[in-house]
């Protein structure tokens, strides 16, 4: 028992700030907002998990690989679009239709940046543009609505604290874990995030480390663009920029670094989760949305530099115990 209590002990230790951060947000909210009671507070922060929780799960690929999509916002409008568009199809050849279209986009990307070798953040600003102005052009520069709003009948249902959209974020969370936790080319991103030199020595391929990544980053975002588009009842070409910093905040708070190699899909969880329940709270408090977003800017830089002197102090400890175990050598 001993042993498993420990082993229990070293797997939640990595996210420990988070859980406790996670928890004293909920009791916080619960007990200075009324409304944020019960099954309702519930379904809200799982909720948020189909729309933030695909697009942050999508960038962990990119992230672990040591590099970084800031197109996914754009991403999400152009397949919200492309969603719309062909919903005359039926609900789920409109979702399939516009997440292939966010797989090749993402593919294509990757691709482009194994060969050319430059700054991803600098080539996805260029292609966050661009796909902003084709969600534009899809959606006749304007907000555009279903034809036919039985369409989305499916996605409005809701079961206790779940919704089909949740239980599709739900899945393709646990496809991404299997992704990279049991799977070759899983090895190979944290590889490549890990050290690139190294990783290429030992045979791993560039361009299919970043194909895959920016494949699964472009596909999770346009289908999350998709399916609240189809739900919402209408496309809104400039209506997800708010999630090209909330997505990264997510990844950060869930406590992996940008640099690579490092982190799992549960930091992403409770990343979005926290987020979630911030966002939640606040707005069962009537909060501007502005607020909502300083809100969350502030616990983000909170966060980052707690963990900044956390992670300095782990260093120290860890130093000192290599000099004692010199000196007594």
């Amino acid at each position: 028992m001993r042993g498993l209590g420990l082993r229990l002990v070293d797997a939640v230790k990595p996210y420990a700030l988070q859980i406790v951060l996670l928890i004293g947000l909920w009791w916080g909210f619960s007990a200075t907002t009324p409304l944020f009671t019960g099954i309702s507070s519930v379904y809200a922060v799982v909720e948020g998990f189909a729309v933030l929780g695909l697009i942050s799960v999508g960038l962990l690929v990119p992230v672990l690989a040591g590099e970084l999509d800031l197109s996914v916002a754009a991403m999400a409008a152009l397949a919200g679009g492309i969603a719309v568009r062909v919903a005359g199809l039926g609900l789920v050849p409109a979702l399939a239709i516009a997440t292939l279209a966010g797989l090749v986009i993402g593919a294509i990307q990757g691709g482009v940046l194994s060969r050319l070798g430059i700054s991803s953040v600098v080539f996805t600003i260029g292609t966050m543009l661009g796909l902003q102005g084709l969600a534009f052009l899809v959606s006749d520069n304007a907000a555009l609505p279903l034809e036919d709003f039985s369409v989305s009948d499916p996605l409005l249902n809701r079961w206790s604290f779940l919704s089909p959209s949740s239980l599709v974020a739900i899945a393709v969370f646990g496809l991404v874990w299997f992704l990279l936790a049991c799977t070759k080319i899983g090895r190979e991103v944290y590889a490549f995030g890990g050290g690139r030199r190294e990783a290429a020595a030992a045979g791993v391929s560039q361009l299919r480390v970043m194909v895959v990544a920016f494949a699964v980053c472009g596909g999770c975002a346009a289908l999350a663009g998709a399916m609240a588009s189809i739900k919402s009842g209408s496309s809104t070409p400039g209506g997800y920029t708010d999630l090209l910093l909330i997505a990264p905040a997510a990844i950060l708070v869930g406590g992996i670094n940008l640099d690579g190699g490092r982190g799992t899909v549960i930091n992403v969880v409770l990343g979005v989760a926290i987020i979630s329940v911030v966002r939640s709270g606040l707005g069962f408090r009537g909060v501007e949305s502005y607020i909502v977003d300083l809100a969350v800017g502030g616990l983000l830089l909170v966060f980052v530099v707690a963990d900044f002197f956390i992670q300095r102090a782990a260093g120290q400890r860890s130093r000192a115990r290599t000099a004692r175990r010199v000196l007594t050598g």
